[in-house]
């Protein structure tokens, strides 16, 4: 499980077929290329990140910081072939683009230079299901690898509310019902709080988001919680409390601390991911990052890395049973429900 939290809550640059264990780390790094790519069919824009494996002699964190030692120079020929239920449909031609923000660390910074298109992807129908091969033209080799598209327009929630009643605590789980995404290998899952605190009479209100894993889950694990074609997710209520807790404390020397909660204060966030990304965590130690050690399996034929797809789905929800009024009982967290949302 954690594996799967550090690839999909890592920056995507370090996220992001046949299967190649036999790559040489250690050899002339202008024939050891580097590729991560997620594709997503909702984003406005998708991003490819190309570079090159080195091994020097000494401190290689300096060498990282150089550009020149990962990138390869110019601009590659790279491009995504798409195709509909395995006939190809069109080619897409990546561009480049220099982002500025990476924040500093192992690899070089602040500029980083990516491949993208702002094209838009298919979207999967119960007729029609697209998959992408990345091709990516090198001076020495051409490399490829293929990814089926994840998700479509059913990937949605069928529940409308959390319960985090207190008569439940130490109870059997809950549940929350979702319906899973086309070509959705695993799933991770997160449960947010956000309301409203005003810690002066006469001051503003801010908001303050709380946000919790409730973890990850392949599909086999579902498939062992179904409600109909929906999958199940289960939760504690003693979890949110104990989050709560953490998150603001018990406040009761804050006299004027107010707390106030909306009608749809509660969100659900699912990430469904595809079985190139599932098969890559799994097989690999990422928990040391990319550039530390020699992973031992890889998605790239001929290369290093891994490309697939992922879907994200987000959905406001209302605090169901007696979740509101027992907050508001808990006088120490001073919480008051003004609804209106």
């Amino acid at each position: 499980m954690n594996r799967f939290l550090i690839v999909l809550c890592l920056s995507w640059a370090f996220l992001l077929g046949a299967c190649s264990t036999d790559i040489d780390l250690y050899a002339d790094y202008k024939q050891v290329p580097v590729i991560y790519g997620l594709l997503d069919a909702n984003a406005d824009t998708n991003f490819v990140k190309i570079t090159r494996v080195f091994y020097v002699q000494g401190d290689a964190y300096q060498v990282a910081q150089n550009p020149d030692s990962s990138n390869y120079p110019g601009k590659l020929d790279v491009r995504l072939v798409e195709y509909c239920n395995d006939d190809s449909i069109r080619e897409i031609v990546l561009d480049t683009v220099t982002i500025h923000d990476k924040q500093p660390g192992i690899f070089y910074g602040p500029s980083q230079k990516l491949y993208y298109t702002t094209e838009p992807l298919g979207q999967n129908t119960k007729n029609n299901q697209y998959s992408y091969c990345l091709k990516v033209v090198l001076p020495d080799r051409v490399l490829t690898t293929k990814a089926d598209l994840v998700g479509n327009d059913k990937f949605e929630v069928q529940s409308l509310a959390l319960n985090f009643s207190k008569e439940y605590i130490g109870a059997v789980s809950r549940q929350f019902l979702f319906r899973p995404a086309v070509k959705g290998a695993f799933y991770q899952v997160t449960f947010s709080f956000t309301f409203l605190e005003q810690r002066e009479p006469d001051g503003d209100s801010v908001p303050r988001t709380m946000s919790w894993e409730v973890g990850t889950f392949t599909d086999d694990d579902f498939s062992m919680h179904m409600d109909g074609d929906a999958y199940v997710i289960l939760y504690r209520p003693e979890d949110f409390y104990a989050n709560l807790r953490e998150f603001v404390g018990d406040d009761t020397t804050l006299l004027d601390v107010q707390r106030f909660i909306g009608d749809y204060p509660a969100e659900v966030t699912i990430v469904a991911g595809g079985e190139n990304l599932r098969q890559y965590v799994y097989n690999n130690n990422t928990e040391n990052g990319f550039s530390q050690g020699d992973n031992e399996f890889s998605l790239i034929d001929g290369g290093y890395g891994v490309f697939s797809s992922r879907m994200t789905m987000r959905r406001r929800v209302r605090l169901a049973g007696e979740t509101v009024p027992d907050l508001v009982d808990m006088s120490h967290w001073r919480f008051k429900f003004i609804g209106g949302e």
